[in-house]
């Protein structure tokens, strides 16, 4: 509009146009070809998410590139495409980047004090006052028409990635070793626990994997029907032999609830000794399938994992085509 304004419409607006185009477009692809790469150096040192710093079948940062694929449709979203809003985003961003790298700059060549570091800093000294200036005319003149938002985004951005950091250090903190243990670490013996829904193939798999871990193991059946627990235990001697089977009655039908509170029971008269839960899952011969059940044995190791002193054996069974009853 400037060059129009000024030039007319002549060659000048063409090329003024062809330009600012190609600026627009290299300025794209820098964010698009860098981002992954800088989020993973961030990554590399604590202060983004480690999947950041994960490379893809394709060799590239995909999780970086999705996240930025991501948040590009979200921001043309919410400004309905619209450049007048879009703009003072770019803008007020590019010259924060600018100011930052500058002064990064600035800080290197002063504490070095390495050769030319006087001319160094005089350059550096110059482009970062120059784009802090810029930064703060194009903050306040364009602070309504949308550069507010980078305004308080990036001072909650830094906030988080020093979150992120906080909890890599503490977490690395808690998991470090003095020293390496003398001898040899061994365990308390767990104890087993199989939940059974009912008597059917995946139980006994279950069943037989947690006998093949402990001499003790014990079944646990939650049940909300008399008749239907009476009937398990008359048919479980014969059915699974010497496995021990306790039934937890759970009038309102629920499952995890019950089965939470009997292990903070049992473990509650042996702290020390861990409890493996062992769980019997079907997968079905299609993915497909899988939205036709009810996804139990999912939403217990949900809650499993978060309980101290626990662990979680999943036993699949997988769906043949040649089974037959029995």
């Amino acid at each position: 509009m400037l060059v129009r304004n000024i030039a007319g419409s002549g060659w000048i607006l063409i090329l003024a146009q062809v330009a600012t185009a190609l600026i627009l477009v290299l300025a794209a692809n820098t964010s698009f070809a860098d981002f992954p790469r800088l989020s993973s150096f961030l990554a590399r040192d604590g202060f983004l998410p480690r999947q950041f710093a994960f490379r893809g079948e394709r060799l590239a940062f995909t999780t970086g590139i999705v996240a930025l694929s991501s948040l590009a449709i979200l921001l043309i979203v919410v400004f309905q495409a619209k450049v007048s809003g879009l703009i003072p985003l770019y803008t007020l961003g590019v010259f924060i980047a600018f100011t930052l790298s500058q002064g990064g700059m600035l800080m290197r060549w002063y504490r070095r004090r390495e050769r030319g570091w006087q001319q160094g800093l005089l350059i550096n000294g110059l482009g970062a006052l120059t784009t802090f200036v810029v930064m703060l005319v194009v903050g306040s003149s364009n602070f309504f028409a949308g550069a507010w938002l980078v305004v308080l985004l990036v001072p909650m951005m830094m906030a988080l990635l020093s979150a992120i950091r906080h909890h890599y250090r503490s977490l690395e903190h808690q998991l470090e070793l003095d020293r390496i243990p003398e001898g040899r670490e061994t365990a308390a013996p767990p104890l087993v626990i199989v939940p059974v829904a009912r008597l059917d193939r995946t139980a006994r798999q279950a069943i037989a994997f947690a006998n093949s871990i402990s001499d003790h193991a014990t079944a646990v059946h939650i049940t909300n029907d008399p008749d239907s627990a009476t009937e398990l235990r008359a048919r479980w001697p014969e059915w699974a032999g010497k496995t021990e089977l306790v039934v937890v009655e759970s009038p309102y039908r629920a499952l995890v609830g019950p089965l939470l509170r009997y292990l903070d029971a049992l473990q509650a008269q042996d702290p020390d000794r861990p409890v493996v839960v062992v769980l019997s899952e079907v997968v079905p011969r299609h993915w497909w399938e899988n939205l036709l059940h009810n996804q139990t044995a999912l939403r217990l190791k949900l809650r499993l994992f978060a309980r101290p002193n626990t662990i979680v054996a999943d036993v699949p069974y997988h769906v043949r085509k040649d089974d037959t009853p029995g």
